[in-house]
């Protein structure tokens, strides 16, 4: 046989025995296997496997007998060697599992829009429910309540206690009474009386509203009692009726 001949050995499907792989090569992955895990990367060899095509089949180029798509093994010379890297996975190696997705969380609830009235001078309140807000009126008048026991036009010049409060203008004149807790057992007994300071610690009796009274149905902003009254005027001052 001439030294020039070159053998290529085929197996019975038509290529090329190991699929192409040179016999050194697989016998260097059947020594790694017999002695035990390989390194994680061997020196990447240089071999030559057959050159093949996969042809795509399409109407305009049916061969005779030929499935949609086949390999077709092309000749040597159009065949130019080129290096190959190989990594072994170790036996029993596997990638990590993939985190799991997060928990799906509830979309959020839309914050409530709070209506302009439940505050007022920037604070509101909030009953025991913990759900239910005051909506507080639009105007308020400022009134001074003098301690029961005390009536200043019959004591010019002494000092005495009050509380402050902000009354809805459109309050009747009945319920402020009834509101402030004035004490009587009979309606003719319980009342107001507005006081009048006139300077130096003095004080004139005004204008009284009892609970039987017709008058007294009125509501505060009807006798001038309005938001005026502790802002731009002086509030109002009261005391309780003592009949």
């Amino acid at each position: 046989m001439p030294s020039n001949t070159r053998i290529h050995y085929r197996t019975k499907y038509g290529g090329p025995p190991n699929g192409g792989v040179p016999p050194e090569v697989t016998r260097a992955r059947a020594l790694a296997t017999a002695n035990g895990p390989p390194p994680p990367y061997v020196s990447p060899p240089t071999y030559t496997a057959h050159p093949v095509r996969i042809v795509e089949v399409t109407p305009q180029n049916p061969p005779s007998s030929a499935p949609p798509s086949y390999v077709e093994y092309l000749p040597w010379s159009q065949f130019t060697p080129y290096p190959v890297t190989i990594m072994q996975v170790p036996v029993g190696f596997y990638p990590p599992p993939s985190p799991p997705p997060p928990p799906s969380q509830p979309p959020a609830r839309p914050h409530p829009t709070e209506p302009p009235g439940a505050k007022m001078d920037g604070a509101k309140i909030e009953f025991n429910d913990g759900i239910s807000t005051y909506i507080f009126p639009e105007d308020h008048a400022i009134i001074h309540l003098v301690n029961f026991e005390h009536q200043p036009w019959d004591h010019p010049g002494e000092e005495f206690g009050f509380t402050v409060h902000k009354v809805p203008c459109s309050m009747p004149i009945k319920e402020l009474i009834r509101r402030l807790g004035c004490p009587g057992t009979y309606d003719a007994q319980r009342g107001i009386v507005e006081c009048i300071e006139t300077g130096d610690g003095a004080w004139i009796k005004g204008s009284t509203f009892r609970l039987h009274e017709d008058r007294s149905k009125q509501r505060l902003e009807d006798i001038g009692w309005t938001k005026s009254r502790g802002t731009d005027r002086k509030p109002v001052w009261l005391a309780v009726y003592k009949g």
